[in-house]
């Protein structure tokens, strides 16, 4: 059975977070701590890459075609305001007005410009600007405009996800195995720890410590193997109970 990158990354955070590295330095185990605490970071960077996406060459022409579309319906109305027609001059003026916090469009990043051009749309759209709009002929530039940016965000979030596949996995595929051997190390020092607190020193106050610390890393790891059983239950038609019992990565616990 598998653990999916997301549980993964779940769990090990989780890990880490058992042992303080105040603890880690009584036990004298810091570098230890350390090590897994940086391989863990590289998990984690791997992770959020999910939520970036490549520049490719279909998301600048969506980019281009919705900048092409805002600097249109801009001109137009620029040039309305000129119009010796009053009503045409004047309804131009008060959705020019409305355009003016959307003057830095054209410069903003993806994510900024699609929301931008949507929220612009949105509010041309409305009933204190869409008579003025219609005055103006611009009824359909306004749907256009609109359009290009939900292609625009369309295509960014198909290209989101093509990383996702691509650039992640494999990342985390890197990680994953560095992330568990550093555990484990930590892991039998903490064990070798509580030992030696119990049965050596007699420390029954230190050794409760550590065996807390214990508790919970196993309690998180069972948890994780208990979500993965079912799941693999599941798929195979069968109930939890009648699931094989074989390795579950990650297989270690703390003893």
């Amino acid at each position: 059975m598998f653990v999916r990158n997301g549980e993964h990354y779940s769990l090990f955070h989780s890990l880490l977070e058992s042992i303080t590295q105040e603890m880690a330095r009584e036990l004298k185990i810091w570098e230890y701590w350390k090590a897994f605490a940086d391989a863990f970071e590289r998990e984690n960077e791997a992770y959020l890459n999910s939520q970036k996406y490549a520049n490719t060459e279909t998301v600048k022409a969506a980019k281009k075609h919705c900048h092409q579309r805002y600097s249109a319906l801009s001109f137009q109305i620029r040039a309305y305001r000129k119009s010796f027609v009053p009503e045409i001059a004047e309804a131009a003026n008060r959705v020019y007005f409305a355009l003016t916090p959307y003057k830095g469009v054209m410069v903003k990043n993806y994510a900024e410009t699609i929301a931008m051009v949507l929220d612009l749309t949105e509010k041309l759209q409305t009933e204190k600007y869409a008579a003025d709009v219609e005055t103006l002929g611009l009824t359909n530039e306004v749907v256009e405009l609109r359009q290009s940016a939900e292609r625009f965000q369309t295509e960014v979030s198909i290209r989101a996800n093509e990383r996702l596949t691509r650039t992640y996995r494999v990342n985390m595929v890197q990680i994953r195995p560095v992330v568990e051997k550093s555990f484990a190390d930590l892991a039998d020092l903490i064990t070798a720890s509580y030992l030696t607190a119990a049965y050596m020193d007699r420390d029954a106050e230190k050794a409760a410590r550590i065996e807390r610390i214990i508790d919970r890393m196993n309690a998180e790891i069972l948890r994780t193997i208990e979500t993965v059983t079912r799941r693999s239950a599941r798929a195979k038609g069968k109930t939890a109970e009648d699931a094989p019992e074989e390795p579950i990565e990650p297989e270690e616990t703390v003893s």
